[in-house]
This record gives C-alpha cells, sequence and structure tokens, in this order.
C-alpha cells in the first residue's frame, strides 16, 4: 500500500509498504478522509515528545471496512467507519472508571502504532463507530477532544466563557460551550479569517489580538471575568491569559499542546484560587457524545473552514499550517485517489 511516512523533522515521504492484516478482534479500514491535527503538527516538527519517526501519523478518519478477524464479530466487512484511536485495556481502574484517557496502558493510533495517512489501517474492532457521512465523520475525535475541554473547565448554564485559539479544537471549544449553556463566549486569536468563523460555532464576541488590552476586550464583552477560559493554543501566554481573566474561583482548562513548559501566574492563581485543568483525549461518554452530535447533523460541513484535498498535498498542508497563510483550521486529505 501507500503510505505516508513522516521521517524527520519537516520531512514525509512516500512509500510502498505491505498491506496491513487483522489478527485478534482486528478489522482493516481502507482509509477515505483522514484530518491534520495540531498535535500532528507539532510532531512534524520533531517537538512532540510521544511521536518518534518514522511513523505513518493521523488519528481523524474514517473509511470502510475491508477486511476482518473471524473473532471481530461486531462489525461487518463494507460497514462505514469511524474509529477511536485512544486505545486502552479496558481492564484497568481508570478504564472501569470510564476514563479511557488515564489508563496507563493507553495506546494512541497515529502515535504508538501506525495510523491513517496511508490507504489501509489496521484498528480494533471494538474503537470502529458506524457513520454515515464519510467527511463529517472524521470530524468526531477533534469534536470530542474539544467537548471534552468544555467539560473540564465546568461550562454551566448561564456561563460566560473565553477560549483562546480559532483553530478547529478551539471553534469546536465553542460550539460545546454554547451547547453546554454558556450566555456569552468570547473568541480570541491573532488570525482575523479565522476569528471570523467563530461566530458561525456560537461565539458571541471576538476578540483581535492585534488590537491590544487583550484582557480588557474580553472583560468589556463579557461584562467581567468570565466564569471559565479554555486555552486551545498552549503558548505561556495563553495560559496565563485563562489564570488572568477568570473570576476568583473560576476555572481554566487547557488543551492546547505547543510548549512544553510555561510560566504562569502562580501567586495569582492562588489569590484567586482559580481552578487550573488539563484536558487530553476524552473519557468514553465525550466520543459518544460527539458521535451522536456528527450524525445528527449538527456540525455543518463548510468549505469557509474546512479544506478538503488529495493526499499528495500532504507535506504541502502541514507547511502551510506551520507557516503560513494557514487559512483553514481543518484540513481533511483524501485517501481515495
Amino acid at each position: 500500500m501507500k503510505a505516508y511516512v513522516w521521517t524527520n523533522p519537516s520531512e514525509i515521504q512516500i512509500r510502498e509498504i505491505p498491506d496491513p492484516t487483522a489478527t485478534t478482534e482486528e478489522v482493516v479500514v481502507r482509509v477515505h478522509y483522514a484530518g491534520i491535527c495540531g498535535s500532528d503538527l507539532s510532531g512534524y516538527l520533531g517537538e512532540n515528545s510521544l511521536r518518534k519517526p518514522p511513523l505513518i501519523m493521523g488519528h481523524e478518519f474514517t473509511g470502510t471496512i475491508i477486511a476482518k478477524d473471524d473473532s471481530a464479530q461486531e462489525r461487518e466487512i463494507g460497514e462505514l467507519v469511524t474509529v477511536n484511536p485512544l486505545l486502552a485495556c479496558g481492564v484497568c481502574e481508570a478504564c472501569r472508571r470510564g476514563f479511557p484517557q488515564y489508563c496507563p496502558f493507553r495506546e494512541i493510533i497515529g502515535i504508538h502504532r501506525p495510523g491513517a495517512f496511508a490507504e489501509f489501517v489496521t484498528v480494533p474492532a471494538s474503537a470502529c463507530l458506524p457513520v454515515s457521512n464519510e467527511q463529517s465523520g472524521s470530524l468526531t475525535e477533534p469534536l470530542a477532544c474539544s467537548i471534552r475541554a468544555a467539560r473540564q473547565a465546568g461550562v454551566q448554564s448561564g456561563d460566560a466563557v473565553a477560549v483562546f485559539g480559532a483553530g478547529i479544537i478551539g471553534l469546536f471549544s465553542v460550539w460545546a460551550a454554547r451547547f453546554m449553556g454558556a450566555r456569552t463566549v468570547v473568541l480570541v486569536d491573532t488570525n482575523q479569517a479565522r476569528l471570523k468563523l467563530g461566530t458561525a460555532f456560537g461565539a458571541t464576541n471576538l476578540v483581535d489580538v492585534h488590537n491590544g488590552a487583550v484582557l480588557e476586550q474580553i472583560t468589556d464583552a463579557a461584562g467581567g471575568y468570565v466564569q471559565r477560559a479554555i486555552d486551545a493554543v498552549g503558548l505561556s501566554e495563553t495560559r496565563a491569559q485563562t489564570i488572568q481573566v477568570v473570576q476568583p474561583g473560576g476555572t481554566a482548562a487547557w488543551i492546547g499542546l505547543h510548549e512544553e513548559e510555561s510560566v504562569v501566574p502562580a501567586n495569582l492563581i492562588v489569590r484567586k484560587e482559580v481552578n487550573t485543568v488539563g484536558s487530553f483525549c476524552y473519557a468514553e461518554d465525550d466520543f459518544q457524545t460527539a458521535h451522536r452530535t456528527i450524525e445528527k447533523g449538527h456540525i455543518e460541513l463548510d468549505n469557509a473552514w474546512l479544506s478538503i484535498r488529495p493526499a499528495k498535498d500532504i507535506q504541502r498542508s502541514f507547511d502551510e499550517q506551520i507557516h503560513g497563510p494557514a487559512t483553514y483550521p481543518k484540513i481533511l486529505l483524501s485517501l481515495m485517489n
């Protein structure tokens, strides 16, 4: 099969490698669409400690089951599916409590095992969920991440929420916050084109960092401090701003993975009793919620924010997202041509 293999920082090679085969309780999926994630970008640059080359990345995808092991009874050949790439042991305490993201034995497709930037990928049958649309279905995983971030932030009905970053995770976090009842959602970014997309996802106010006085812009829009803030960027500056902009007793959730270490206003956390919480992957219920949301058509695809390209454009697409113009918050690669 043809595979797009990350071999060195900023380098992806097209290689012909053997087709995968299904082992116990596994299926082989013919990949249709695979999304480029922000964590893939940091991996591509060699800045993500979880990813080691050579590696076939890609963990947001849909495809058709073309083969299966006899033990994979729950899925059928010909099914169009999306795949939960977070693979946990299922028996440890964390898994029994419904938190596979805490599993000490977890693996992630596209990180610990070959991913979907290839014609075929082998996955556990239990990780597959049927979908009706091959393009929107590939957005299930990033939507699950954003739903998790909003839940980690503790968004409640009537809250004011600030979201930093208008990439797809930030935009989906805006949607999730509104879905959970937030009355005001202020979206913050430096990219004007992406920022303008926020209203379609439910943002009530947009803050352009280039206009300066970011914190004042947010508090003016929200009528004071916000109750919740979500950082979908992952910079020291944005992480610090979430702490600065939430009210005493508020919550700052960090989902952005960019800088490995950050300096934050620790004394302010203490004085304001700010709750700071990480958000990595999702619980099983978050993925199921995202799947239902996608299947019900609540996320409408729009070429204003979604670009669909042939897989041969993968390296150009990575470089565009990293070095600009980064017009599209989301790029899907078609592996069907």
